[in-house]
């Protein structure tokens, strides 16, 4: 008995270890968010009634004992691991929502690469949850491959910590990484894809529109921009265009577990999406830039929430004249953008 009791003792921490790194490998959005409620009021419940039991039951020996511990620890354990990943989606909230406003200017674009090809798309997840420092990297709009850094500097050393080798190919430069899971669109449909970056492999894909056509609308780059992800301080968007509306902008607010459609806004630009440069969501608010190249303006915004129409008029400059790929960040508050092989970022101003 006392050797087994040992025995336990010494592989306890190794049984933990192990199953805390398949909780971390298991663990998804809808069921943490889901039992976490339940689970916060566990432990002091469990720990009252495993006490009582141990004081009440003179017949339990030493190594049923020891295995009810670890149980205990093990669960209490899980709801930290919960509480934490919880407060990176509650950080971006407390970050955004409450300061949410409209931009008031753009700031001088911040070069932190020169990559690739013209044109690409580069992200870090909104959530952090899988590391906030980590930054995705697609090279070119139409490839299957997605490389993962571990940090900015890991990123200018060129020293790759995954390559995600997709089933399908990517159409355009509007993915987004949002929690573990990459969102994009599958080339050549108006599919879009949900890859589980943990468990490399695809989990979902959905049409948000079955009266999107395939690279039939872009913006004036070309580049089989069908649909343009973007994630706000409200989720997870997808912005396009099809006939019925004259190809002007229209944006859809996904369940980003489901890729189903919470709310769609048909028409709310002033132009056609081929006379845009590009396109993002912050805030709630719909913004299009003029055009890629050069010196131009957010011209245009559309509030989500009022339906309010506006011509901002903000300053925008695209440096290296060929921005292929601008999506927001709500927990940095930046631009993250691709100008001509450059990995850029544009700080921004926001209304008081």
């Amino acid at each position: 008995m006392y050797f087994k009791m040992l025995l336990l003792v010494f592989a306890l921490p190794f049984l933990l270890k192990g199953y805390d790194a398949n909780v971390i490998n298991n663990l998804d959005e809808t069921s943490m968010i889901e039992k976490i409620k339940d689970e916060d009021e566990m432990p002091k419940a469990d720990e009252k009634r495993t006490l009582s039991g141990y004081r009440s039951s003179k017949k339990k020996s030493i190594g049923d004992l020891s295995l009810e511990l670890a149980k205990l620890h093990i669960l209490e354990e899980t709801v930290k691991k919960s509480k934490a990943i919880t407060s990176l989606q509650n950080e971006v909230n407390e970050n955004s929502e409450d300061k949410c406003s409209r931009i008031k200017k753009v700031g001088e674009p911040i070069v932190h690469h020169h990559s690739g090809s013209t044109q690409g798309a580069w992200m870090r997840d909104p959530l952090g949850l899988l590391g906030p420092e980590k930054i995705w990297y697609i090279n070119g709009h139409h490839t299957n491959k997605v490389l993962e850094f571990d940090s900015m500097d890991y990123f200018k050393a060129g020293q790759v910590a995954k390559t995600h080798t997709l089933p399908y190919y990517i159409d355009g430069t509007g993915s987004v990484v949002y929690g573990r899971h990459l969102y994009f669109n599958r080339a050549g449909t108006n599919n879009i894809v949900k890859y589980d970056l943990v468990a490399e492999k695809i989990v979902r894909q959905a049409c948000p529109n079955g009266n999107i056509k395939p690279r039939k609308y872009t913006y004036q780059w070309g580049g089989y921009m069908t649909m343009d992800l973007s994630v706000d301080e409200s989720g997870l968007w997808v912005l396009y265009s099809y006939s019925s509306y004259s190809g002007k902008l229209c944006a859809t607010l996904l369940d980003p577990l489901t890729l189903s459609a919470l709310h769609h806004y048909y028409r709310i630009s002033s132009e056609p999406m081929t006379s845009m440069g590009n396109a993002f969501v912050a805030c709630g608010i719909v913004y299009s830039i003029d055009s890629y190249s050069g010196t131009t303006t957010i011209n245009y915004a559309y509030d989500t929430a009022t339906g309010s129409r506006t011509n901002p008029a903000i300053k925008f400059i695209n440096k290296f004249g060929y921005n292929s790929m601008v999506t927001y960040n709500p927990r940095e508050k930046v631009l993250y953008a691709w100008d001509r092989n450059r990995q850029i970022t544009y700080p921004l101003e926001f209304e008081d």
